[in-house]
């Protein structure tokens, strides 16, 4: 009985965990993630594409997933989300579906940063390397890619 006590304590302390809200493979691969909502996918989807493509080392530097949930096809980039976690997700962070929004989560599963219409790559690695698990990181293995 003790042991079952411990446990649901445990799955309790677990489920109210900001990771686990945002998305669950986190808690096996700590990451940092890019959502970039858009209403479907057009012009700006592509030149977020892009960047993310062009910046690439930077962006595998940082361990950041970039994600784009098309908010018209409830539909994501990956393949990760359901509609009805889309719909949750665009919910959680207050994006209207005609919205091009772009939202940084840490690797704690909170917001970190978010951007309207398009990224600044350039402030995008600004915020990433102020942060505390960031500047362990730079400590640890040093900056792989500069801009």
């Amino acid at each position: 009985m003790r042991v079952l006590n411990r446990l649901s304590v445990l799955l309790l302390l677990l489920a109210s965990s900001p990771s686990v809200s945002y998305p669950f493979y986190g808690l096996i691969e700590p990451h940092r993630t890019l959502i970039f909502f858009a209403p479907s996918f057009d012009d700006k989807v592509r030149a977020f594409e892009r960047l993310m493509l062009v910046h690439s080392c930077q962006i595998d530097d940082r361990d950041l997933h970039p994600v784009i949930l098309n908010m018209q096809d409830l539909s994501d980039s990956q393949g990760l989300f359901s509609s009805q976690e889309i719909l949750k997700l665009g919910q959680k962070y207050a994006v209207d579906t005609n919205e091009h929004i772009a939202v940084l989560i840490g690797k704690d599963g909170t917001e970190k940063f978010r951007w309207r219409q398009t990224v600044n790559i350039n402030e995008l690695v600004d915020v990433i390397d102020e942060m505390p698990m960031r500047k362990a990181e730079l400590k640890l293995r040093g900056n792989r890619c500069s801009i």
